[in-house]
């Protein structure tokens, strides 16, 4: 029953925003920042990166955009030297935010999903029986309230609602016979909380600190092995709880002139994921495995230059370290340390502000070591991203 194994490390799927299957790209303005914005942002998408910012935003504010990427991952075949790559195509992250802000109060609803996207490999590539194709689809509902204590600090949380549904095929090994396809769909849903605090400095300076809780999801499949005759086609039902990580920012922004600049960094408790316990309706695919992930730094700047009146011009850098160790790294989840650069522009026409932005992540070269799939990936990711908001 390898396939449930696999199923489990695939209910979150490869992706090339940031470390292991975390997209903390959840708004255009500040994705071309490089994600550098938790004492900055002034938008409604404060609700996903901190919404003690709120109270700053006055009146009321709808957000909608989208970010699409374009992920290319190579494996190279050690013996062979033959290379595979991943199917290209366009991923979609959507994101909604809504606020009202009145005195020194503030609500916010975010709609957003930051764990997601999809891996297509080769029918035939050589890691077939490993995995063939994966997706998962998450929703984060997250209504949020803030308060301004003082002119200095404002505090804000809220809940969270998630919802998520994976569907994963890989080839099954049935010489001399031709292969089989197993294929694996499972759904489970938790909630979670997030906090925050932002603190207004002397000398145009700010603070801020954001928490978001694990969340422990349980969820509940079926497997089905399609077979070649004369064997039957037969199906289980399997189940696994996984404790999404915990992420923590610490933010610093300055203004200076035109200028905002913005240091963050970004802590991420992967250690949650670091083992696995599978239980099955027959028992044949009870389990329990080892991945020993690692909880992981991110580090992110960014620049905001208001040029004029009505258009700012934004860029960014995130360094985001990988979390799994060479000895565990498989196709599955070919991640690495990598190196984003961003870009962007908002213009501002009356009560709109449309934003546009574009996103580079170069993947550093790794060698694998896991065993019956030890070889070298690499990898590169376009991502182009669009935003719109109305609000006062």
């Amino acid at each position: 029953m390898k396939i449930i194994f696999i199923f489990l490390l695939i209910f979150f799927p490869f992706k090339v925003f940031s470390a292991a299957f975390l997209i903390y790209n959840q708004d255009a303005k500040a994705n071309s920042m490089g994600m550098a914005v938790s004492a900055s942002i002034d938008n409604s998408s404060a609700v996903f990166y901190n919404p003690a910012m709120l109270p700053e935003l006055k009146g009321s504010g709808f957000l909608a955009g989208d970010i699409l990427a374009y992920p290319r991952m190579t494996y190279e075949d050690p013996i062979s030297g033959e290379k595979y790559i991943t199917k290209t195509g366009s991923h979609h992250i959507p994101h909604l935010y809504m606020r009202y802000t009145k005195d020194r109060l503030a609500l916010g609803l975010g709609i957003f999903s930051p764990f997601g996207l999809s891996t297509q490999w080769p029918n035939n590539w050589i890691g077939r029986y490993n995995i063939i194709f994966a997706e998962i689809k998450t929703t984060f509902v997250n209504p949020v309230v803030a308060y301004r204590i003082n002119d200095s600090i404002s505090i804000g949380g809220g809940l969270s609602y998630i919802q998520s549904y994976v569907t994963f095929k890989s080839a099954l090994n049935l010489f001399p016979l031709s292969d089989g396809l197993s294929r694996l769909s499972g759904d489970g849903d938790g909630i979670g909380y997030n906090g925050a605090i932002f603190v207004r400095l002397p000398n145009d300076l700010a603070l801020s600190f954001t928490y978001r809780s694990p969340v422990r999801i349980k969820y509940r499949g079926r497997a089905k092995f399609y077979l070649p005759p004369p064997l039957v086609s037969t199906s289980t039902g399997a189940s696994t709880t996984l404790t999404l990580p915990f992420i923590c920012a610490a933010g610093i922004a300055k203004k200076h002139g035109q200028f905002i600049f913005e240091a963050d960094i970004l802590y991420t408790g992967w250690s949650s994921m670091s083992n696995y316990q599978i239980s099955s309706d027959n028992g044949m695919a009870d389990g329990f495995f080892y991945k020993n992930w690692r909880n992981s730094p991110s580090i992110a700047l960014g620049v905001n230059y208001f040029s004029g009146k009505n258009m700012e011009i934004k860029g960014g850098y995130m360094f985001d370290k990988t979390p799994i160790p060479k000895k565990t790294l498989g196709p599955e989840l070919p991640d690495s340390t990598r190196h984003i650069f961003t870009s962007g522009i908002t213009y501002k026409k009356g009560d709109y502000r449309f934003s546009i932005g574009y996103q580079a992540t170069f993947f550093n070269d790794t060698k694998s070591y896991m065993a019956g799939m030890a070889g070298k990936y690499t990898g590169f990711a376009h991502l182009i991203m669009f935003g719109m908001e109305f609000g006062e």
